[in-house]
């Protein structure tokens, strides 16, 4: 039955992994798994692989510890993705022409080869007349598959990983113009509804040393922040922490102490099907 399946979502970043596992239940999520692993702070160079052996071999002990069946979600760095808006046409177009339109339009934005582009496009939030398209290099992609294949997973979605923010949002019933903001030892991550078209965002530590240079620079200037962080850092002033164990309805002692680093990995382990 597809409710034994555990949803998985695996976050991978400078410094640490986190994985969580969970199950749906009659009345909600149970938290079955969670891990994470020290990983070296040059893991990954701009949100590419640099370290492969060291990468599937914490993984493959990882692996060890999950059932034969899993629905994996991966985090995906932002770094490495271009993304645009696109208007439909208004006229039907068959799902051939679509296509056509699609990577014609994908020529224009990108600036490389359509060959060395992996694309994906879907409708916009609250648009019926407008895709977001989403482009990574091949070359890249592949690099993070490969490592994943290698011990036998495979990823249900690879997903960006300010959009695993977007899915606890919803999961956590927050006001609308609430804004996620989520720390890493290299980055910052953040969804801000407010933002309209480009609701997320990223940025290295060099452009935000800090919280409040971050909410100056990048952020909405009204409504409330949650925030989490992959560190065991302070809450910062004007902020309010952001708890991702809180969108799951049974837990199971112990839990981690530092439950705001499985904020990426609990929101890409929630997060819906493609339909």
């Amino acid at each position: 039955m597809a409710f034994q399946t555990w949803q998985v979502g695996l976050d991978i970043q400078n410094g640490q992994l986190c994985a969580i596992g969970i199950q749906r239940r009659r009345n909600g999520w149970q938290l079955r798994h969670w891990w994470q692993h020290t990983l070296p702070q040059d893991t990954l160079r701009n949100g590419l692989v640099q370290r492969p052996e060291v990468l599937v071999s914490i993984l493959q002990r990882w692996r060890r510890l999950l059932p034969s069946r899993i629905a994996l979600r991966v985090g995906y760095p932002p770094q490495l993705v271009m993304q645009r808006q696109l208007s439909l046409p208004t006229t039907h177009l068959r799902e051939a022409a679509q296509s056509d339109y699609i990577r014609a339009a994908a020529k224009r934005f990108f600036p490389i080869e359509p060959q060395a582009l992996a694309l994906d496009f879907r409708l916009s939030d609250g648009m019926d007349n407008q895709l977001t398209l989403t482009a990574t290099r091949r070359e890249a992609l592949q690099g993070w598959l490969d490592c994943l294949q290698e011990i036998g997973l495979i990823p249900q979605v690879m997903d960006l990983t300010p959009s695993a923010l977007s899915v606890l949002a919803r999961a956590l019933a927050l006001s609308p113009d609430a804004t996620l903001v989520h720390r890493l030892s290299d980055h910052w991550l953040w969804y801000s509804p407010q933002h309209g078209e480009r609701p997320w965002g990223w940025c290295p530590l060099d452009d935000a040393a800090d919280f409040s240079a971050l909410r100056q620079r990048y952020l909405p200037p009204q409504g409330a922040v949650w925030y989490s962080s992959a560190l065991d850092d302070v809450l910062p002033e004007g902020a309010t922490a952001l708890s991702p164990f809180a969108a799951l309805h049974f837990l199971q002692p112990p839990l981690p102490v530092c439950g705001g680093a499985y904020a990426i990995a609990t929101g890409l382990a929630m997060r819906p099907e493609d339909r």
